[in-house]
């Protein structure tokens, strides 16, 4: 386990509760995205827009967004921006195939990690060199899959190489796919998509000081969209649109160095890590307008989105025992420091197809624009943790404290001012402290309960702070909000851990406490000179979420030799969520869910077999107080997954999702929609569906 501590601990000595999903998970549940890889983690969803945007990003214990933070190989990942309903970049992930193993700490874990951990972690680790050649001098990794959910398919290589006293790893993974399939009686939106993926490594182990690793990794998403779903859409914008299409693509790559250096007096073990990584997402958009007689002419409407972010980043984390009387110490202690840089321009014109005259200016808007200036982040934290374990280790105690700083540097270029020539742009400076505090108690060698608390914080994203919009066709503008405060979280946990060689247990319950959420736009009413409708993003909200998880294993194999290969599971969540200032449900907690499945798997690995139930709750608790929301009724799934071996190294995973079809929304895909949205039907998952993949490994 890494991602609780940032170093290698006991699942035993772990404080908090931590998801893992290997590589061999994946696999046999044929997962090919983000969405697919927690679906039988209940307490774990990712929300899906069908209609043109695809995956967003996780939700933790009811935090979604970029309050979630995301690391691969343990560098952070840019966040997501969205605006309109014509901008949304989402978040960029590697591709799942080089995805050796995944970690996720639920619950604010700010004092490791800072800003963004408010609502958890999400750490993808991809293979290393000496994973693929698994002790042989060369390594071969090869798969090939198709579903029918979206008619996709998959192929993907992955070779490595030792050297000299050097190892090295090349993979490449290409995805192709159409728009997604649904139960309802609706006729998804045409969609057309390929992605392809890279990954390099090379690792040195002799290299002065200790083992040397350089990776390269990057992807390339593109796909094109017919939204037809809008098209003519009574009570809406695009009430008069006749066609609406999307020409979307995002890039993401990432350059870094890491050393694992040899024992000092200092510490026992450390690494060091610098990294250079950016994401670029451009997003086109083509609309066409039917006239509206007798003052509205067709029109033909071309949009462009575009946002740029370049992080360049190190970190140096150690670790130190010592013995102090009847007491041990594990210390963990480092920093780390980043700069980044965001850049967020969108473009437009409108031309009138009776007369071919064009325009930049749309609905008041004038184009090009910045919703808001180009930013400059600067983000340096320090963080000190020290395991405590007393006498024979029954009791440990787990202190840890995590201050950060963090600066925004807004630039307001003459687009900004442009479009906005009247905000004032303002800057941050501010700095944060994150205390935790960990208790366990070991019961016996099988057992261990523990309590945790955790404080949380956020640093107000820059697109808040200054928001750049100016209509005075609509009488509105926004205005920056130089007083805009972290968001902060008290989190408390209670688990208990078992692990026999017949059942490994997990059970929590949770409380958090959540301070100052920032609300984007607040309508602050009428300026009293001017009359213009301002808008300013504020501290506004206190919430609560509370809940219990659970997750067990049993190896009906400790019970009887003639059992051996049968193992069940069973994993619950339920959650509850409080808007405090408005005595309201909070809509981003999703509805309970279980999972229990039955596996086989014959003598040998020659075949295996799964049967997996998936439970979800209805979602009634919804904050209806502004708007009648709709709420997803309770449903119930049956999946079958097996893996046969069909030669040395070569292997056949199969699946068969929704054995019974059943017509399923999910509560992350559609909360904010209201009662009767016409739209509601094209959220619906796939009815019953299969997936196929072969792999082939020589060594």
């Amino acid at each position: 386990m890494t991602v609780y501590a940032r170093r290698l601990a006991p699942v035993m000595r772990v404080a908090a509760t931590v998801s893992v999903i290997t590589d061999v998970d994946l696999q046999r549940t044929l997962a090919s995205d983000v969405k697919q890889m927690v679906r039988y983690e209940p307490g774990l969803s990712v929300r899906s827009d069908p209609f043109r945007f695809g995956l967003d990003t996780f939700t933790v214990r009811g935090m979604t967004g970029n309050r979630v933070a995301v690391e691969i190989d343990g560098i952070p990942s840019a966040g997501g921006f969205s605006i309109g309903s014509f901008s949304d970049s989402g978040r960029s992930f590697v591709d799942l195939a080089f995805v050796q193993r995944v970690e996720v700490l639920r619950g604010p874990a700010s004092s490791l990690y800072g800003s963004d951990a408010i609502g958890g972690v999400v750490a993808m680790t991809t293979l290393a060199p000496a994973t693929v050649l698994d002790g042989a001098n060369t390594g071969l990794r090869t798969e090939a899959g198709y579903g029918n959910a979206d008619d996709g398919w998959h192929a993907a290589a992955i070779g490595a190489a030792r050297i000299g006293a050097g190892e090295y790893l090349l993979g490449y993974v290409r995805r192709e796919g159409q728009e997604a399939d649904t139960a309802a009686d609706v006729t998804p939106d045409p969609r057309d998509y390929h992605s392809d993926s890279l990954l390099a490594k090379a690792r040195f182990a002799t290299a002065p000081g200790g083992p040397l690793t350089f990776t390269a990794e990057g992807g390339r998403l593109r796909q094109q969209t017919e939204v037809n779903a809008f098209e003519g859409l009574a009570g809406s914008r695009f009430v008069n649109t006749v066609e609406l299409g999307g020409d979307d693509s995002g890039e993401r790559f990432r350059l870094s160095a890491d050393q694992s250096l040899a024992a000092t007096r200092a510490y026992d073990a450390a690494d060091w890590r610098v990294y250079w990584q950016g994401t670029h997402t451009e997003q086109d958009t083509f609309e066409q307008r039917r006239a509206v007689p007798p003052r509205i002419p067709p029109v033909q409407i071309e949009r462009s989105f575009e946002l740029q972010d370049r992080t360049l980043g190190a970190e140096f984390t150690a670790a130190r025992s010592l013995a102090r009387g009847a007491a041990r110490h594990e210390f963990v202690y480092g920093f780390e420091a980043s700069g980044t840089r965001l850049e967020e321009q969108r473009d437009g014109t409108q031309t009138n197809l009776n007369t071919g005259a064009t325009t930049d200016t749309i609905l008041g808007e004038t184009f090009p624009l910045r919703d808001f200036p180009v930013s400059d982040i600067t983000e340096v934290g320090v963080f000190l943790q020290d395991e405590i374990r007393l006498g024979d280790g029954t009791w440990s105690v787990i202190p840890a404290l995590r201050g950060d700083y963090y600066r925004l540097s807004p630039d307001a270029d003459a687009l900004y001012r442009e479009d906005n020539p009247l905000a004032p742009v303002v800057g941050l400076d501010d700095f944060a402290l994150s205390p935790k505090l960990g208790v366990m108690r070991r019961l016996g060698d099988a057992a261990t309960a523990y309590f945790q608390y955790s404080h949380g914080f956020r640093a107000p994203p820059p697109e808040d702070v200054n928001i750049g919009l100016d209509i005075p066709l609509l009488n509105i503008r926004a205005v920056p909000n130089p007083d805009l405060k972290p968001e902060t979280s008290d989190g408390y946990e209670l688990g208990l851990r078992w692990s026999s060689p017949l059942v490994l247990l997990s059970a929590a319950g949770y409380w958090n406490e959540y301070d100052d959420f920032i609300e984007s736009k607040v309508n602050l009413g009428a300026d009293p000179e001017s009359g213009v409708i301002l808008f300013q993003s504020q501290n506004v909200a206190r919430a609560r979420i509370y809940g219990t998880e659970l997750a067990a294993t049993v190896r009906a194999g400790a019970l009887a030799r003639r059992l051996d290969g049968w193992t069940a599971r069973l994993a619950a969540a339920w959650s509850r969520g409080e808007d405090l200032d408005r005595n309201e449900p909070l809509n981003s907690v999703d509805p309970g869910s279980t999972v229990l499945s039955v596996a086989y798997e014959a003598p040998g690995g020659r075949w295996r077999s799964e049967l997996a139930a998936t439970s979800v709750a209805a979602k009634r608790r919804v904050d209806r107080s502004r708007v009648d929301l709709y709420g997803t009724r309770s449903y119930a799934t049956l999946d079958l997954l097996g893996q046969v071996k069909l030669g040395q190294g070569l292997y056949l995973d199969a699946g068969v999702f929704n054995l019974t079809g059943r017509e399923c929304i999910e509560w992350a895909d559609v909360r904010g929609r209201p009662v009767g949205d016409p739209l509601i039907p094209y959220y619906t998952q796939p009815g019953r569906n299969f997936s196929l993949t072969l792999r082939w490994s020589p060594q």
